[in-house]
């Protein structure tokens, strides 16, 4: 028998096995075609809207909980570290983000999301019932933990749809947050204002929501088991999985950030306990590459994410990161460069970053619409837009001052805009260039790495903001309310009370008049501004390295086919039919 003829033979076998079901777990794991595709079917529309509920879940706890920390601190407080509330949610999502995704492209995803769901929904009620700070932090780091699982959205929808439509899946899910996104921060502050259950109906809703998106998981999304290596069972697959390196990365992302968040806080800078973490966390990272390269037999990251065809990754890697750092300019900062420099009433603070919220959802959506749809919206020209864009909205920054609050405004927009597209754009590219079998894995790690480059601009820029307010707004008030009779001695307090926004305590003080309050809430405005124009500065030196970074992009329209890498278990057995 021939060569060609033992080959037929073997064919032959296999598709005997698959039509009499004989050996259908090995052949699984041998054979995983991509599946053509026609339309969208009734149970993968039904798998779209409880991956949406997921998401949802997620956005929605992050924004309105971020909004309102300071009122919880007033509340079960008050604290120096309450901040940590944010952080411990932060620092654990980007950990668990890249393990879920990893994990679960083996072994698969629904039970991550129910469980993610189960570790929110424990936070949620621990939170609900919190009587003090430290409480409400560990609620929010087991909130962490769900959100990073919660999460898989990304990734998951992107694979029950066909590759052509992996970017309006991304578009879709991007709108389903919208409600939080955008007005996020005004419902939070809402609660707090208005209710009595304050804070609290916050948690509430996090209960509901966790509940729902359980429901939804566990009735409508049925995707395979993953993708388990030829031969190897869930438990093998488990035990064989690159378990240093997967130590090395989270030893990398906790040490990273967790001195980030202790620093100029908690502990000086300088302090043994952020230098040394720094530099264990430098450390980390650098085994983990090590590793990763040289070592590992069964890598955690693929060595097939940076090779061949996928070289793209590496990109795309560097883009979050450098994408992260910018987009937190425009978002983390923007309620405080409005208390600083417009206004003071919290409802006013809160209605004037909806033009932020709108833009980044509106330019993530349009980029994820288009990208791809023609020769003027090739990946590398449309994160390019995306990056002009923010640099626009830069470059207006720098000129607001206190009497321009529409360019500020605009700029916001028109910046968060960019940023929106750049970001989603990245996912999409993402998913568009990895092997299926990695799509959890590459799409979730984008997340982790724009957090702590996220991390690295609230550090670098708050620096830039307490260094210029020391050196400037002292002399600048002093300066306007020299000869309207403030006792020398009332002067630091004066002064600390002004930049504090509390015009009450500086009432207090012996000498210190109405109109010297007034006339020096005006002049620290000023002050906010140089700041603010020093931050957008070190902004704009970020966005032009995405732009030139993004340029560099090959374009991935060869990879916007029919085909969709998984159907969902339900969905197997019925021919498609459009909905």
């Amino acid at each position: 028998m021939t060569k060609a003829q033992e080959k037929k033979g073997a064919v032959e076998t296999i598709e005997l096995d698959i039509r009499d079901g004989s050996s259908t777990d090995d052949v699984s794991n041998i054979i995983e075609p991509e599946h053509s595709s026609t339309g969208m079917s009734k149970a993968t529309w039904l798998a779209c809207i409880a991956l949406g509920m997921s998401l949802t879940t997620a956005i929605q706890q992050q924004a309105s909980t971020a909004s309102i920390v300071k009122h919880i601190d007033a509340a079960l407080g008050p604290t120096t570290y309450y901040n940590w509330m944010i952080s411990g949610h932060s620092i654990t999502t980007a950990l668990v983000l890249p393990l879920a995704g990893g994990i679960s492209d083996l072994i698969g995803r629904r039970y991550f999301f129910i469980i993610g769901c189960l570790f929110s929904l424990i936070g949620v009620s621990v939170a609900l019932g919190a009587r003090d700070v430290p409480t409400m932090i560990a609620a929010m780091v087991l909130k962490g933990f769900g959100s990073g699982c919660q999460q898989l959205s990304l990734p998951a929808i992107g694979e029950i749809v066909p590759k052509k439509h992996r970017g309006t899946a991304q578009a879709v899910l991007d709108l389903v947050g919208l409600p939080w996104t955008v007005f996020g921060a005004e419902i939070g502050n809402s609660m707090v204002k208005h209710y009595k259950l304050s804070f609290r109906i916050n948690f509430i809703i996090g209960i509901l929501l966790n509940l729902t998106t359980i429901a939804l998981i566990w009735f409508f999304y049925h995707p395979p088991a993953g993708h388990l290596p030829p031969g190897k069972s869930l438990s093998s697959a488990l035990l064989g999985l690159d378990w240093i390196g997967i130590a090395f990365l989270a030893a990398s992302i906790t040490l990273t950030l967790v001195p980030l968040s202790l620093g100029g806080s908690l502990f000086p800078w300088k302090s043994a306990i952020v230098v040394g973490l720094l530099a264990m966390g430098a450390v980390s990272i650098i085994s983990l590459l090590v590793w990763e390269w040289k070592f590992a037999r069964n890598a955690f990251f693929s060595r097939e994410l940076f090779q061949g065809k996928n070289n793209r990754f590496g990109l795309l890697l560097l883009l979050s990161l450098v994408g992260g750092m910018s987009l937190y300019a425009s978002m983390a900062f923007w309620t405080q460069q409005a208390q600083g420099m417009f206004f003071s009433d919290p409802d006013k603070i809160g209605f004037s970053a909806l033009p932020n919220g709108f833009g980044f959802v509106i330019g993530g959506f349009t980029a994820a619409m288009l990208l791809g749809k023609g020769g003027f919206f090739k990946a590398n020209l449309m994160l390019v837009y995306g990056g002009l864009l923010k640099l626009t909205g830069d470059i207006m920054f720098v000129f607001v001052t206190p009497d321009r609050l529409i360019l500020a405004l605009s700029a916001g927009f028109i910046g968060s805009f960019g940023i929106g597209g750049l970001i989603l754009g990245v996912i999409v590219c993402t998913q568009l260039t990895c092997m299926d079998e990695h799509i959890g894995l590459a799409t979730l790690v984008m997340g982790s790495i724009r957090s702590i480059g996220g991390a690295l601009a609230v550090t670098l820029y708050g620096n830039i903001l307490q260094t210029v307010l020391r050196g400037d707004a002292g002399p600048r008030v002093a300066k306007a309310v020299i000869g309207m009779g403030i006792p020398k001695e009332s002067m630091p307090g004066f002064m600390k009370a002004i930049l504090g926004a509390k015009p009450q305590a500086a009432a207090k003080l012996p000498g210190v008049t109405r109109e010297a309050i007034a006339l020096a809430s005006e002049t620290v405005k000023w002050s906010y501004g140089l700041a603010f124009q020093r931050i957008y500065y070190c902004s704009i030196a970020f966005t032009i390295m995405s732009i030139m970074v993004g340029f560099f992009i090959k374009d991935v329209r060869e990879n916007m086919t029919d085909t969709v890498a998984v159907k969902l278990q339900n969905d197997i057995e019925k021919p498609q039919s459009k909905v």
